[in-house]
């Protein structure tokens, strides 16, 4: 289940609840959602409930709890925990999230956002660079990546500029340079995977459930929806914050989930399944890169 689905999802149950109530739906706000940052908020936080309570004659918490149990027959939806004055947790099952990965995996080429948002990212990302050149003509010195890399997450040259080593040379701390490499880390997952004889044919959705892989896919799947809202609000920074957070997210899932089986297992379900995985997030690292106008190397 997508974050677009899941917001249809949450749609629904609110008309539902207001035309029982004789409510016309049309008074009712369109759902949003955010991707969860701990694992105790589940994969997305939705504060539709604070937002229509009054609109449905009711307070919050207990519309939360009405909208919960609507979305409990939803089989991509593994727990709905009602927090607080009323926000909803919404966890998804282990298998949902790992097929929009497979998803992104058959989309390929054709994965990514809408032309027009495409356009807007760039276009806002050069008149950033455009604007902070005539402030900071030292910035031209810096190569595309970094310059664009700099624009798209708002960065102001004066404020790197006694920093600006950190910007040219291969650091942690170099958040150009850690997408990349991550992208490059994923290629190379992937030629060993092929060099072993692992393919996706085999792809399991239930096989991925460690809580790494979870996160990971539940990232992968806000890619969309994060570029969307990028292209809207004028703020591409919000594709270099996803892409870092998936390159984090990325590492610490092959820390404990290995693609590529030792010499003495044998090739799996599994492998397969993480495979497609490990093929989702080159996808989405190196649509967001694009996006952005950033190169991404296979081999670093």
């Amino acid at each position: 289940m997508t974050p677009e689905l899941l917001q249809t999802a949450l749609a629904r149950a609110l008309a539902s609840i207001a035309s029982a109530r004789g409510i016309d739906s049309d008074r009712i706000p369109e759902p949003t959602l955010r991707r969860g940052q701990t694992p105790r908020h589940g994969h997305w936080v939705s504060p539709i409930a604070l937002r229509s309570a009054g609109a449905v004659h009711t307070d919050s918490r207990s519309l939360a709890v009405e909208i919960a149990s609507r979305l409990h027959d939803d089989a991509s939806i593994a727990e709905v925990e009602v927090a607080g004055p009323g926000f909803l947790n919404i966890t998804l099952t282990p298998s949902a999230l790992a097929v929009i990965a497979a998803d992104i995996v058959a989309a390929d080429d054709h994965f990514g956002p809408e032309q027009g948002v495409a356009a807007r990212i760039d276009a806002i990302i050069d008149e950033r660079i455009s604007s902070s050149t005539e402030r900071q003509p030292r910035q031209q010195t810096m190569g595309t990546d970094i310059r664009r890399y700099m624009a798209a997450r708002e960065i102001p040259a004066s404020a790197h500029l006694p920093d600006a080593r950190q910007w040219r040379r291969a650091h942690p701390d170099n958040p150009v340079h850690f997408v990349q490499v991550t992208h490059a880390a994923a290629c190379r997952i992937r030629r060993r995977a092929a060099a072993a004889g692992i393919d996706g044919w085999a792809f399991d959705p239930t096989a991925l459930s460690d809580d790494t892989e979870t996160a990971l896919a539940a990232a992968l799947a806000d890619f969309i929806a994060t570029t969307a809202r990028a292209a809207s609000a004028g703020e591409p920074q919000r594709i270099a914050f996803l892409l870092e957070a998936v390159s984090q997210l990325f590492l610490d899932w092959t820390q404990s989930c290995p693609v590529t089986p030792t010499l003495d297992e044998d090739i799996t379900r599994l492998h397969a399944s993480r495979l497609v995985l490990d093929r989702a997030a080159i996808i989405v690292l190196a649509t967001g890169l694009s996006l952005l106008g950033v190169s991404a190397p296979e081999r670093m």
